[in-house]
């Protein structure tokens, strides 16, 4: 109750801060006085959500239109590069800062977490080497990708995965009114420039889906139906056929789990919402020609499976040749591929990485993956797991399947989402672990030479 009143004084505080610095400065400053009144509205955004500002900052730094908001192919962000990045390193570094500042002391890190974050620090150092200075750095896709293991490490000081529920629906509701929104303004047009592209808008969706259908879940069976369709909906729309066999793969693993626990009247409801929500979509003639169209394509002989072979036959010759570092710089392997053929992109992930900083730049990009395949392998032998860590780990596989046929790690968005979920994980695992009881070896009385003793098995 206390900690609710101090928000409540420290938001009236802040407002009637930012009238009179706002009134003061606009007439004359106006960019001082946008400045001043982000940073105010920031720190009361600090003050009063506490440590949900972690989880909350990465899902608005992900879904805010840094590109124009219509459009077929990838365009520049409307805003310079070094803006952007400067909102992605605060997003994740300002709130962990604020926490360690104000929050109580956490358990010591791991052995295995210090070497994960030498080897993340140290490929910062190997990257800026590479490229010849910060400048050349100051790209979305590179700052993104370093500051990955960045996030993971920042994150696994917030284990409360509750506060990534609320704000991944916030998220996906975000995203699925710019959808609408940039649908409406040009119809003939995929959805999801605004983030970036297409498939990075879809991969956005999948990896916040599952949360998102947990915060409704809490609230009603009609808004779960709401929000899956609205998801659905919009996940056609971006017309990215990775993002749709992602989805579709966690649906497969809930109904696996839930028939592994003997759940079958939620196996019911799963498919029946499943069954309505494809119904509804399909019943509509614009949707329902996107899907036709997508599908019907001739996949075997496009140009897009002629591409993808020809980046694995040059990635299996790169990586041969630099296998522990690659190239040392991000980037590298889509310039090589597009000065020989028409896509500058591998359009493989984890093939990009693999060339462009070696088999240990993969690792770090591997590691939120591992963590999410341990808590759905966990779960698939008890039957059973929390509700948040599986939202978050399916989330997480989710946009590891977008990333087998796109460069996923070289979009910023979907590096905070993946790392960010990945470091929670890490951190309740790790909290699950300590609570465990510790299995004390058995000692059984055995008669030796005449002499009774105690022998541990």
């Amino acid at each position: 109750m206390s900690a609710r009143l101090g928000s409540r004084a420290a938001l009236l505080a802040g407002a009637l801060l930012i009238g009179p610095i706002a009134g003061a400065l606009a007439a004359r400053k106006p960019t001082i006085t946008l400045l001043l009144c982000l940073a105010v509205i920031g720190v009361l955004a600090l003050a009063s959500l506490g440590d949900r500002a972690f989880p909350w900052a990465l899902v608005f730094v992900s879904v805010a239109p840094w590109y124009p908001f219509t459009g077929s192919s990838a365009e520049p962000p409307i805003l310079k590069q070094l803006y952007l990045c400067l909102a992605i390193i605060a997003a994740v570094l300002i709130p962990w800062l604020w926490s360690l500042a104000t929050g109580a002391r956490r358990r010591p890190a791991s052995r295995i977490v210090l070497l994960y974050a030498v080897l993340s620090l140290g490929y910062i150092v190997l990257v800026y080497n590479s490229v010849g200075g910060i400048g050349a750095m100051v790209q979305s896709g590179t700052v993104g990708f370093l500051m990955g293991g960045i996030t993971f490490l920042c994150a696994r000081r917030f284990a409360d995965g509750k506060a990534w529920v609320s704000a991944c629906f916030a998220g996906l509701a975000l995203l699925s009114l710019q959808g609408a929104l940039a649908f409406a303004a040009d119809p003939g047009d995929r959805v999801g420039s605004f983030v970036g592209h297409g498939i990075t808008y879809g991969a956005l969706v999948v990896s916040m889906l599952p949360a998102a259908l947990l915060f409704a879940a809490k609230r009603s069976r009609l808004l779960v139906l709401g929000t899956g369709v609205v998801a659905a909906t919009m996940l056609i729309l971006s017309q990215s056929r990775s993002s749709w066999l992602a989805t579709m793969l966690m649906v497969l693993y809930v109904v696996i789990l839930l028939a592994r626990r003997g759940d079958m009247r939620a196996v019911f409801y799963v498919t029946l919402g499943l069954a309505v929500a494809l119904t509804v979509i399909l019943s509509t003639g614009s949707l329902r020609n996107i899907v036709e169209k997508r599908i019907n394509s001739q996949v075997t002989q496009s140009e897009a499976v002629t591409h993808r072979e020809f980046s694995l036959h040059y990635a299996d010759n790169q990586i041969r040749q630099r296998p522990v570092f690659g190239a040392g710089r991000p980037g590298y392997a889509a310039e090589q591929i597009g000065a020989e053929t028409d896509l500058q992109a591998v359009d493989n992930g984890y093939l990009s990485v693999a060339i462009d900083l070696g088999l240990l730049g993969l690792l770090i990009a591997l590691v939120p993956i591992g963590v999410a395949i341990r808590v759905l392998g966990r779960a698939l032998r008890l039957g059973a797991a929390p509700p948040v860590d599986l939202a978050l780990a399916l989330g997480i596989m989710g946009v590891a399947v977008v990333t087998l046929f796109y460069d996923s790690f070289y979009w910023a968005q979907l590096d905070l989402m993946m790392f960010g979920m990945g470091g929670v994980l890490s951190a309740r695992l790790a909290a699950q672990r300590a609570l465990e009881p510790i299995a004390l070896p058995r000692r059984r009385f055995r008669i030796a030479a005449g002499r009774g003793r105690f022998v541990t098995d």
